[in-house]
């Protein structure tokens, strides 16, 4: 009876061990190239989100859209880490673009996030300085990134790939003058709606994690027109950049 307590134990273990990659969009545009393609697909929802665990280019996923914003991206992505036995984090989707070398549907690769919405600055803190961040920022994993440019190289080419600062706010950006403070506040390459908020989630988990996001549109006084005109093109060009990545994990 004691051996057999012990296998079980063992094997218990070795399964909560096996790898499981997150694989996040905000929106059913980012993920359905990714579902599309997942097989041996079981179906959960939990606190509204709907999660699909499966496999992709034969890797162990958990696949969800967790909606719009620091909040949804936050909770959706801890839950995935409680309840999924996550070790790694994948962010994909669209952004609109700041540093002034970018073109729509180039592709930016976090190395860092940051809350660029977040200002205690009254009590002597820099913006964007959440707790929990280092220096107002939150890290992405050096090993992930360099798969993701890789793989995005392979996918959009050289030229088109960049690997930088991505900012993130309960905002959508469409003003020449906000872009600009971005990019002199914090060295922003790009500004979306989450990722900042799934790193935070992800460095206090310690969990590897990475954000991937293809330019929608340029976010200034044009954002609006160039988003509906390219977001589904940068959308799947990010998604396509994540399956490339899992064939080399």
């Amino acid at each position: 009876m004691k051996k057999l307590t012990l296998l079980l134990t063992l094997l218990t273990s070795t399964l909560s061990l096996a790898d499981r990659i997150a694989i996040i969009g905000a929106m059913d545009s980012e993920i359905k190239i990714l579902l599309s393609q997942m097989k041996n697909i079981e179906q959960e929802e939990k606190a509204s989100v709907v999660f699909y665990k499966g496999k992709l280019e034969n890797k162990d996923v958990v696949v969800f859209k967790s909606g719009i914003g620091k909040v949804n991206a936050a909770m959706s992505t801890t839950i995935a880490m409680e309840e999924y036995d996550v070790n790694k984090i994948i962010f994909t989707g669209v952004a609109g673009a700041i540093n002034n070398n970018l073109n729509i549907t180039d592709v930016v690769v976090s190395d860092y996030l940051v809350q660029h919405d977040y200002d205690t600055t009254v009590f002597g803190t820099k913006k964007g300085a959440v707790p929990g961040s280092v220096d107002a920022k939150f890290s992405a994993d050096k090993n992930l990134i360099n798969i993701a440019k890789n793989s995005a190289e392979k996918v959009l080419g050289k030229d088109k790939v960049y690997v930088g600062t991505i900012a993130t706010g309960d905002q959508f950006i469409a003003d020449k003058k906000t872009v600009q403070a971005l990019e002199s506040e914090f060295g922003a390459w790009a500004v979306e709606m989450e990722g900042a908020a799934v790193a935070h989630v992800a460095n206090l988990y310690k969990t590897p994690v990475v954000v991937i996001r293809s330019m929608s549109d340029k976010a200034d006084g044009s954002a609006h027109m160039n988003y509906n005109d390219f977001v589904n093109i940068a959308a799947d060009n990010s998604a396509k950049i994540v399956i490339n990545m899992l064939s080399q994990m």
